[in-house]
């Protein structure tokens, strides 16, 4: 599906900030219409485009947007206290948050706040203390992503690697059902920088084996990872630098990317608007691989 240029383009004028959080008043403070609160992953560039995303449509309708990345992938201490003090933001209008984090998901539901909350990258848990309160959740299509990636690996053996929340884990498991766990071994990474470590584990263990990579998020992929996996058939998710190198020097065939503007936008407009949600919006997915990866749809994902 192709990406929405208007949003890319327009997406491309603004500087991925590089501090651990965002606080953007609106063009017209007198006339603010609120604050939407944003709970975020780590500070990579796939929660920073959603971000982007929303604050275009903030922008445009005039909201305040407050956001805040987790410390790291298995840190939310920055959270926690921003929702231990939510009732000190003014005029908060609604949340939209990364889901699937216990102690967030529950340190909402103690602060008994009745704002909107949309949630993007990942469906809630069945068991979630959210499920009543959630307006709509975003999300790609992450089922289809893993099946769509198992369908074009022809090893027998495949390591699909992801953390243990988020949509990754949701593509790994997609890829499992897809081709059986007899042939898909699933490596839960807690942390992008332990990556390396656990191929290296894996790989000590399956000497010899033939097998395909399969990593369910962008994060995972980097000099010390790749250079690890020389000659191996490796698929991915998401874009950024070391992917984008991957895939024009053959080493990677190809990446599945969400469109993660379009999320944010999707969810800014959901948290604030008037009228009812579907309970779960699906966004577009870009396929990135060596003949189009110069294209202006796939390099807008790489600014």
């Amino acid at each position: 599906m192709k990406v929405r240029l208007s949003l890319i383009i327009a997406s491309l004028s603004m500087a991925i900030l590089t501090s651990c959080g965002h606080d953007d008043a609106p063009k017209d403070t007198s006339k603010s219409n609120g604050t939407i609160l944003m709970l975020l992953g780590s500070k990579i560039p796939y929660w920073d485009q959603i971000y982007r995303g929303a604050k275009e449509v903030g922008d445009q309708e005039n909201y305040k947007i407050m956001t805040v990345y987790r410390d790291a992938d298995t840190v939310n201490t920055t959270v926690l206290k921003t929702l231990s003090g939510i009732s000190d933001i003014p005029n908060l209008k609604g949340i939209i948050m990364m889901p699937s984090d216990k102690a967030i998901e529950n340190m909402i539901v103690l602060t008994g706040t009745k704002v909107p909350i949309v949630v993007v990258d990942q469906k809630l848990h069945e068991n979630s203390p959210l499920q009543t309160t959630v307006r709509t959740t975003v999300v790609a299509d992450n089922d289809k992503i893993g099946k769509e990636i198992g369908e074009q690996i022809k090893e027998n053996k495949i390591l699909t690697l992801c953390y243990a929340i988020g949509g990754s884990y949701d593509r790994s498991m997609a890829i499992q059902r897809s081709l059986g766990k007899n042939r898909v071994d699933v490596l839960i990474v807690n942390d992008a920088n332990e990556a390396k470590n656990s191929i290296e584990n894996y790989m000590s263990q399956h000497q010899g084996e033939n097998f395909a990579v399969a990593f369910a998020t962008g994060s995972f992929v980097n000099k010390e990872t790749m250079a690890l996996l020389k000659g191996k058939s490796v698929y991915a998710v998401d874009m950024n630098e070391p992917i984008q190198e991957g895939i024009r020097n053959g080493d990677i065939i190809f990446t599945a990317i969400p469109n993660t503007f379009e999320m944010g936008a999707m969810a800014f407009r959901s948290v604030i608007s008037k009228t009812p949600s579907f309970s779960v919006q699906i966004v577009s997915v870009v396929y990135a691989n060596m003949s189009n990866i110069n294209t202006g749809d796939i390099q807008a994902f790489t600014e």
